[in-house]
């Protein structure tokens, strides 16, 4: 599709062309005079192109550019017979009445165009709808503290990049990037997962692979950006996290917004093998991370945030 420019540029280039023809033609014979009525029935090619790229005004702005020329073709060869006269006259009210007909043409085409999109979008948010609660509840059955602190986060991360400005469609993406973070999960064995002790080295790694399982799970769906959002909210700024080990801008915002969520409704909320922490301890302790694990910038508005929301944290310190 060429740009706005080189589509204009075309429109000024028929209507130059058309006009040369038409203007050279002689009309001193039935094969010439015929030749140059044909010419002139060219302006209509320049209107439809302007109707389909512009619209109806773009239409109307063509067909009264193309008036004008024609009007100075005419004072210059004003035709001594009436009937002529008026089949001219009447041939640049075709050029209104063409700019009116393709405009509304067009105008419904893309109307129908944007019905058609908006009902596609919404069947492909309810499938995901559907794609995401069977895959929640999927793990939640399994692990209803992991399900609970993934409701959390999402809703979190969706509030916090509301108060950075995000795009609305980037919000929803985050959201499902929220519930699904710890999707990967299910491909841990119970033993690993569910283990109230300290976990050794080997089964560490093995949690580290949830990102990665994640991905597996979710590519086939289609959720791009919520893949990529997954897979970044373990990587840390200094590039010491996992699983491809990327830094700093290398790291989605989104990931980063997910990164900070994450850990601090890990820390806030209690788990079996551990209890809340103090909002105070938590700060600390986040603050540490900051310029390592997470980003310094948006950490610091992360706590606007959470100071301006009210935000409270869903199990107090006993």
């Amino acid at each position: 599709m060429p740009t706005k420019a080189r589509r204009l540029l075309i429109i000024l280039m028929g209507l130059v062309i058309v006009s040369t023809l038409h203007f050279s033609t002689r009309t001193d014979g039935a094969t010439v005079h015929a030749w140059h009525i044909f010419f002139r029935k060219l302006y209509f090619i320049p209107i439809v192109a302007s109707a389909v790229w512009f619209g109806i005004s773009g239409a109307f702005i063509t067909a009264f550019t193309a008036i004008s020329v024609y009007s100075i073709h005419m004072w210059l060869n004003w035709p001594s017979a009436h009937m002529e006269r008026m089949n001219q006259i009447g041939e640049m009210g075709s050029f209104l009445i063409l700019a009116a007909v393709s405009g509304v043409l067009v105008t419904l085409e893309n109307r129908y165009r944007e019905k058609a999109d908006r009902i596609q979008r919404e069947a492909e948010r309810e499938k995901i709808g559907t794609a995401v609660a069977a895959l929640t509840e999927t793990l939640g059955a399994r692990d209803t503290e992991t399900l609970d602190h993934s409701k959390r986060v999402a809703g979190l991360a969706k509030g916090f990049a509301s108060f950075l400005e995000f795009p609305a469609e980037e919000l929803h993406d985050i959201y499902l990037a929220g519930v699904l973070h710890d999707i990967g999960k299910i491909g841990i064995r119970d033993d690993v997962l569910l283990k109230p002790d300290t976990l050794t080295d080997e089964e560490r790694h093995k949690i580290m692979k949830h990102p990665e399982i994640a991905e597996h799970i979710l590519a086939p769906i289609g959720f791009e950006k919520v893949v990529r959002y997954i897979a970044a909210h373990h990587e840390n700024m200094d590039g010491s996290g996992y699983p491809k080990g990327v830094s700093g801008d290398q790291i989605p915002a989104a990931g980063r917004v997910l990164a900070i969520t994450d850990i601090y409704d890990a820390l806030r909320s209690g788990r079996s093998y551990k209890g809340p922490m103090s909002e105070s301890t938590v700060r600390q302790i986040m603050t540490e991370m900051a310029g390592k694990k997470l980003d310094k910038n948006l950490l610091n508005k992360f706590w606007g945030y959470i100071d301006s929301s009210g935000y409270t944290a869903p199990l107090e310190p006993g």
